[in-house]
């Protein structure tokens, strides 16, 4: 027995197409969203933060530099009196300079770190979201297109007339109508001469 379709709205064809493409634009604009971000953090940490803490680092270094000196010549000459200068303050300020030099070298590792990290997830999330993204650029697409022909086919089908399927059934109906009225119409039965038919007879020997 053939396959048949019942399609009762042609308008529900048309509006699930208007919705698959409109789920397709949006899960597109969301991964083409995810992946910018990706890209604008990974260059966030290989240019700017890098070159940022490079940077820093030898800022922090030529003020430890400063800092030592300082220390160095503090102890190293007397006050007006003769005695020797307390370095209490500079050795502070060296002490300083030292953890914010420490500081940047962390930083400056953080950033390195985190920049393979961020480049290892964003490969582990293109191969989990690979076939979601072939289902919405690819598969989508094509299921669209299909149904705008299928669209376009039964609004023919419509247009060319009533349905055939509905016609050739009034039409059989019709038919069989007619084919009953022709003729004259059946004899009622005649309960006497069946009831007749139906008695038994005496041999023909035991007649009087």
């Amino acid at each position: 027995m053939a396959e048949t379709a019942r399609v009762e709205s042609i308008d529900a064809l048309k509006a699930f197409k208007r919705a698959l493409f409109k789920f397709a634009e949006g899960a597109s604009v969301a991964l083409g969203d995810a992946e910018s971000e990706v890209h604008r953090a990974q260059i966030w940490l290989d240019t700017e933060q890098k070159s940022y803490w490079a940077g820093q680092i030898r800022t922090r270094h030529e003020a430890v530099a400063r800092a030592k000196e300082a220390v160095r010549m503090k102890k190293l000459y007397k006050d007006a009196s003769g005695s020797k200068q307390s370095a209490v303050d500079e050795e502070k300020a060296l002490a300083v300079a030292q953890r914010k030099l420490e500081e940047a070298e962390r930083k400056a590792l953080a950033t390195k770190r985190y920049a393979a990290e961020l480049q290892k997830a964003y490969h582990m999330y293109k191969g989990a979201v690979q076939r979601f993204t072939t289902v919405v650029e690819v598969d989508v697409p094509t299921a669209c297109h299909k149904l705008e022909a299928m669209i376009a086919l039964l609004e023919a089908y419509v247009a060319a007339g009533p349905n055939v399927q509905g016609s050739a059934v009034e039409s059989g109906t019709a038919a069989s109508f007619a084919r009953a009225g022709e003729g004259d119409a059946p004899a009622e039965p005649n309960v006497a001469e069946d009831a007749a038919r139906q008695e038994p007879h005496p041999p023909e020997g035991s007649r009087a």
